[in-house]
């Protein structure tokens, strides 16, 4: 079974939503609904709404049978999915429509890559994974890009819901943050620091970029959530440790606005500090 949990910037819990599996990848809806990719039992996207209610956008699909990620376009229903067993990102909504393909990916390294998955306010899809190795951005439009990467390594994306910028990891401890295709700045980790699995990152909603971050010497450790203030000024940037995370293992996160989930069953969400 799978929790998602909802905190505040110091990391206490402010509500709990019970999911079947874990879900592997999360985003926003519009103000504030929130869609979660589940890859386990033939593949599973699920919207829990501002009330804490779930519902199943779309399940048991050929075409998507193992979900690791998902990204929605700001003021969008439209989602991409990024399946590494089919190799592809897919095409859907948030009503359930039939996926189509966006993009395969042939001759991975992997038999599952890695993979994240992020959608601009200008509609260009932001892929990171480490079959065929790095960043790429592919047109809104364009089905069948094909153009090399952005960046040569593996790495998380995220795009800002209020800007063309976007932003992507890069190992060991770097974020290099995007306008467009043009480079806007890179961010460093805190020193003796490494990023938490290949690199979780989001947009917070000033336009902040929150990462998790580990231990460098500590692989399995537990990961703070870090934030980079880059608004006033991006090549000196305000950085904050927000909050270590404990409770459970964090598999992805996404920075968002105040949901009340217990107004669904209020006895069920009680706020631990």
């Amino acid at each position: 079974p799978g929790q998602i949990f909802q905190v505040n910037e110091h990391g206490g819990v402010l509500g709990i939503v019970n999911l079947p599996f874990s879900a592997t990848g999360l985003a926003m809806h519009r103000e504030h609904g929130l869609v979660a990719a589940l890859p386990r039992d033939g593949g599973k996207l699920m919207r829990i709404d501002d009330t804490g209610k779930v519902s199943t956008i779309l399940e048991n699909d050929k075409n998507v049978v193992h979900p690791v990620d998902v990204a929605i376009a700001a003021e969008s229903d439209s989602i991409v999915v990024a399946d590494n067993i089919s190799d592809c990102l897919a095409a859907t909504n948030t009503a359930g429509k039939t996926p189509e393909l966006y993009h395969s990916f042939e001759g991975q390294k992997w038999d599952e890559q890695q993979m994240s998955v992020a959608i601009t306010t200008d509609k260009h899809v932001l892929f990171g994974t480490n079959g065929k190795e790095g960043i790429y951005r592919f047109a809104g439009d364009d089905f069948t890009a094909s153009r090399g990467p952005l960046l040569p390594r593996r790495g998380g994306v995220a795009a800002d819901v209020a800007s063309l910028k976007w932003a992507a990891t890069q190992s060991p401890d770097e974020i290099h943050v995007f306008e467009g295709e043009e480079p806007v700045t890179t961010l460093k980790l805190p020193a003796n620091m490494g990023f938490y699995r290949h690199g979780l990152l989001s947009f917070g909603l000033t336009g902040a970029v929150v990462a998790a971050a580990r231990d460098a010497d500590t692989v399995d450790g537990d990961p703070w959530l870090i934030q980079f203030e880059t608004e006033d000024n991006p090549n000196k940037p305000e950085i904050r440790n927000l909050f270590k995370w404990n409770r459970a293992a964090m598999l992805d996160f996404v920075v968002g606005p105040r949901m009340y989930w217990e107004r669904h069953e209020r006895s069920t969400y009680k706020s631990v500090h």
